[in-house]
């Protein structure tokens, strides 16, 4: 019983002592030896450790100065990828084919935003980005140059104002040869007009820029023309008819990589093939909604028969509205009213008249 006392009192002896090693500054986890000062006796937060370097010296400012331009080909390569789109939906209409001048300016207009807001930090680093223009619509124009450059292959030394002024000028031989010629309203003078436009446009550009530049856009502007020709056609049938119009159709999309419907409107594609099919005669409706529903799709079709009968159905009250106006003013007439009194009375006429028919 003795030696567990004592033994006792030595475990409790090293308890105590532990205790009081552990509450002792000098023994203490948490009493960190003072940091050394550093030559010049100042103090630091970090204690030897020396600060590190400002953003803007040397090696920093030339990370920085990267990490920008990087930036910079970026927003350039997002705004020719614009550029790019814009031209081509531009490209693929028919409007194009006769003002490529004007339409490519009103893309510059619209799509070079970013450049403009970064103009100065693009004119420091131009040559590094390829920009050889004075400023922010030159770096535009320069941009969609070298785009048109590389998706048209130009011809070796083709420079970009000799690109624009030939450009210029097919809009100029446009206007003169068609769209300021009063004769070219009618469709058997538009085209020969076309034709010799079309002519002087490829002496302009040369013939391998026009067919890459303006071959989707001109197959536009003669689709109805073909259209029109086809169903003038007496020596077809209606199913050789339609079989010219379907071939003439896939061969436009294979040639050109398009689907017809995103570059013209469906409905125009499927108001062609009923052109086309009634000129054996007028399809019933059922015959028409399906030919509709074919190209320009269910709900399309409907809007436009519903369209149809509307318009049809109006026009059938406002001829009547006009023979019943034409009786009645003769009624009167024959009465013996005066023009004067005519006058006086017509209006109220009228009025019952736009009633009776629902045209107000």
């Amino acid at each position: 019983m003795r030696m567990d006392v004592r033994v006792l009192g030595v475990l409790l002896g090293a308890v105590l002592l532990g205790l009081a090693l552990w509450w002792s500054p000098a023994g203490s986890v948490a009493a960190a030896q003072a940091p050394s000062l550093p030559k010049g006796g100042e103090s630091s937060l970090a204690g030897t450790r020396r600060p590190a370097p400002p953003a803007w010296s040397g090696p920093a400012a030339s990370a920085n100065l990267d990490a920008r331009e990087l930036e910079l080909r970026v927003l350039v390569a997002r705004v020719r990828a614009s550029l790019g789109r814009s031209v081509e939906r531009a490209s693929s209409q028919g409007d194009f084919a006769l003002a490529p001048g004007r339409i490519l300016e009103g893309i510059l207009a619209r799509r070079c935003g970013l450049v403009r807001l970064h103009a100065r930090e693009l004119s420091a680093h131009r040559e590094r980005l390829g920009l050889t223009g004075p400023d922010a619509e030159g770096f535009c124009r320069d941009l969609l140059f070298s785009l048109l450059q590389e998706r048209l292959s130009l011809p070796e030394g083709t420079s970009q104002a000799r690109f624009w002024e030939s450009l210029k000028r097919v809009d100029e031989a446009a206007a003169r040869h068609v769209l300021e010629n009063p004769s070219t309203s009618r469709g058997e003078t538009f085209r020969p007009a076309y034709e010799r436009f079309r002519q002087e446009r490829r002496d302009l550009v040369g013939p391998e820029v026009e067919r890459k530049l303006f071959g989707l856009s001109d197959e536009l502007v003669r689709l109805p023309l073909r259209v029109d020709e086809l169903a003038h056609d007496s020596s077809l049938p209606p199913a050789q008819r339609m079989a010219a119009y379907e071939d003439l159709l896939q061969r436009i999309s294979r040639e050109y990589g398009v689907e017809l419907a995103s570059v013209v409107e469906p409905l125009e594609l499927a108001k062609n093939a009923l052109r086309l099919h009634e000129t054996a005669g007028t399809l019933g409706s059922a015959q028409r909604q399906a030919l509709l529903e074919r190209y320009a799709g269910p709900e399309t079709a409907r809007l436009y028969l519903e369209h149809q009968w509307e318009q049809q159905d109006r026009d059938e009250r406002l001829r009547a509205f006009n023979e019943e106006r034409e009786r009645l003013l003769e009624q009167l007439t024959r009465a013996g009213l005066t023009p004067e009194q005519l006058r006086e009375r017509m209006p109220g006429i009228d009025q019952q008249l736009f009633e009776k028919y629902h045209l107000q």
